[in-house]
């Protein structure tokens, strides 16, 4: 076999789907050599810095041995920095949301893919182009979080201690990580199952139209509220950690955790039938269990 025949038949294979899968081989292969390099980068890079960075006791200029600023502001100075940092936020929000504006319709596709298959109405002339924005401000906040994150940080900063702020920097990364996957978790598993339910509930000569804006409110306030739940390990490791709370507590009150997994998805998922209340207590039960060994750790 010549070498450009081998070449060929390589290229070929590449192409191939992979068992069980409709993704090529070249695409698998692709996410594991990209997984290998994120953990050697991690391994050889991240962690020996973090570790540094975490040990590292520099008395640096206008702080004093705790790493708190020393530096003393009026109370003019320090309105006068709020509405700087203030600015600089909105800012960032302003220009995010125009940005994404330009692809309004691609952000509402998106949104409106757990509903797909239905019809939704607008019953006032402003409704849709209201539901767009909607849309639209909750990616440009997204986008601008980083930004507003950072003001909001700058700000604060120089009342902590060193060690807070480390504490605070090494939290960030997690609680994004969690958000990130609560969000995920509630518009591919939670929202097409309470959608599901909603409206396919009742006799079937009754059609349900849902408007534009109660859908969006409806998607918006489940995806914020998921993410939000998906934050209770890294909260409760945190308290630990600050010793707020004692993890030996953590286990004696699961009673009582488990009635308030239940209201909180009563609370989040409108639906009264067990099987979506299920799908944010069953999480919300696992992450505390998560939280509490962490907890142990801190």
């Amino acid at each position: 076999m010549t070498i450009e025949r081998a070449a060929q038949l390589a290229w070929e294979w590449l192409w191939q789907p992979a068992p069980y899968t409709r993704y090529p081989w070249a695409a698998v292969l692709g996410l594991v050599l990209g997984i290998l390099a994120a953990v050697g980068i991690t391994v050889g890079v991240l962690i020996p810095w973090a570790r540094r960075w975490w040990a590292d006791a520099t008395l640096r200029p206008d702080e004093d041995e705790r790493g708190v600023s020393t530096k003393e502001m009026s109370l003019t100075e320090h309105l006068l920095e709020l509405r700087t940092r203030l600015l600089i936020a909105i800012g960032a929000l302003a220009v995010a949301t125009g940005i994404a504006f330009i692809f309004y319709q691609t952000w509402m596709d998106i949104a409106l893919l757990p509903i797909q298959g239905h019809k939704l109405q607008a019953i006032t002339p402003t409704e849709k182009v209201f539901a767009y924005f909607k849309v639209t401000l909750v990616v440009g906040l997204v986008v601008s979080m980083p930004i507003i994150a950072y003001e909001v940080w700058a700000y604060v900063a120089p009342g902590l201690t060193r060690q807070e702020r480390r504490y605070v920097l090494a939290i960030v990364p997690g609680a994004t990580l969690s958000f990130v996957v609560g969000i995920l978790f509630a518009y591919f598993a939670l929202t097409p199952a309470a959608l599901a339910f909603l409206l396919g509930f009742g006799s079937p000569n009754i059609e349900v139209i849902p408007t534009v804006a109660s859908y969006i409110s409806f998607i918006t306030r489940l995806l914020i509220a998921t993410g939000l739940i998906f934050q209770l390990p890294l909260v409760l490791f945190f308290l630990a950690k600050l010793r707020v709370i004692d993890p030996k507590i953590l286990g004696g009150i699961r009673r009582y955790v488990i009635v308030a997994a239940f209201i909180i998805s009563a609370i989040v998922t409108p639906t009264p039938d067990p099987f979506n209340q299920l799908l944010v207590a069953i999480p919300i039960l696992v992450l505390y269990e998560v939280g509490a060994l962490l907890a142990r750790f801190a």
